[in-house]
């Protein structure tokens, strides 16, 4: 039987989290229109045994890709070259999915056609075990939108426009297939934003699969090895620039939508150098240099963003801590500072206009 879907597991030296990630793929109803790729990128434990294991025990399931350490977009990259499935979709090691949704799941990807599908997904708390939704806010599901609907409804689809809410088809990922940089952390932005800048039809599924462990010191989004890595965002930024900037014959939804994605990586920047850096002089030397490379390489992208950074660094200057910081968002407060300088940028705008026309 052909494979629906072909999921890639990237795995480095993740023993304790990779049964539960396997064991949720074994949906009786499902094996045989899945393929679970293992990359196992060059790991020092038992990941290549416990991999190994489960292809013996599940030989028309799953599969072992063993390689020398690369990181995680070269584990992908990997993986997905193999893939044989109609769709492909990543899922990390230390994650899982839910199990019994997998059969609906692989049915509804069998009577589809489109580049793209996105999926609700639930963060769990390592600690606590409590899940946060992360959804779309959409009237109608199992319709094909295109880029210019979601740009234009964007708060309605961005949460799932992310490495765990997003599935594609093999073919199209092919076609437009980019090698993730290797050995950086961050790339998933690289992956969820330029093959997806050429989609012509995405279809949205109401129906969670991917479950996203957090609350690990070791991860790459801890505050600890974001502020350790963010010359790696830097890295990401300038790829995700460049290819906004060497695709001139893009529509202007596409073009919107690299912008909206790279605003998220730059926005995560200042929040790491204005807010988490404790030496607050440091950080905002940091986001001064880094602007200075957003700057250069295009200055369109500058000017959109410049307005929100002026919004950081008054909190630098103010010394906000970052629990102050998440005070803050969830308080509402850091999206009415949002409005008034919006505010005030159009008042300053109207009176240039005022003062030009006399």
């Amino acid at each position: 039987m052909d494979k629906i879907i072909s999921f890639i597991i990237p795995s480095y030296n993740v023993e304790q989290y990779l049964e539960k990630c396997l064991s949720s793929f074994l949906n009786p109803q499902a094996i045989e229109q899945m393929e679970v790729i293992i990359v196992d990128d060059g790991s020092k434990d038992r990941t290549a045994r416990i991999a190994g294991d489960y292809v013996k025990q599940y030989p028309e399931l799953f599969r072992l890709i063993s390689k020398e350490n690369g990181g995680h977009g070269s584990a992908i990259n990997a993986g997905t070259a193999a893939a044989v499935g109609r769709y492909l979709k990543v899922i990390d090691a230390d994650d899982w999915v839910v199990t019994e949704n997998l059969k609906e799941f692989v049915d509804k990807l069998a009577a589809c056609t489109a580049d793209v599908v996105l999926n609700p997904y639930h963060q769990v708390d390592m600690k606590t075990g409590e899940k946060t939704v992360w959804k779309m806010f959409l009237d109608r599901y199992e319709v094909t939108y295109t880029l210019e609907d979601v740009v234009q409804n964007w708060k309605k689809f961005d949460r799932c426009f992310a490495f765990h809410g997003i599935c594609y088809n093999r073919e199209f990922y092919q076609r437009h297939r980019y090698e993730l940089p290797e050995k950086i952390f961050y790339e998933d932005h690289e992956y969820t934003t330029i093959p997806c800048s050429y989609a012509a039809s995405i279809y949205p599924i109401d129906l969670y699969l991917y479950q996203y462990l957090v609350g690990n010191a070791e991860q790459s989004v801890s505050v600890t090895n974001r502020l350790k890595r963010m010359s790696h965002v830097e890295k990401v930024t300038e790829d995700l620039i460049r290819h906004y900037n060497a695709h001139p014959e893009f529509s202007d939804a596409a073009k919107e939508y690299i912008y909206k994605k790279a605003e998220g990586v730059i926005l995560s920047y200042y929040v790491a150098g204005c807010i988490m850096n404790p030496n607050k002089r440091t950080g905002r030397s940091d986001c001064l240099r880094y602007n200075t490379m957003i700057r250069n390489l295009n200055p369109e992208i500058w000017n959109r963003v410049s307005r929100k950074f002026r919004i950081y660094l008054w909190m630098n200057r103010f010394g906000i801590s970052y629990p102050m910081y998440e005070k803050m968002l969830h308080s509402g407060v850091y999206n009415r500072l949002r409005h008034n300088h919006k505010l005030e940028k159009e008042n300053e705008a109207k009176t240039e206009e005022n003062l030009k026309s006399r």
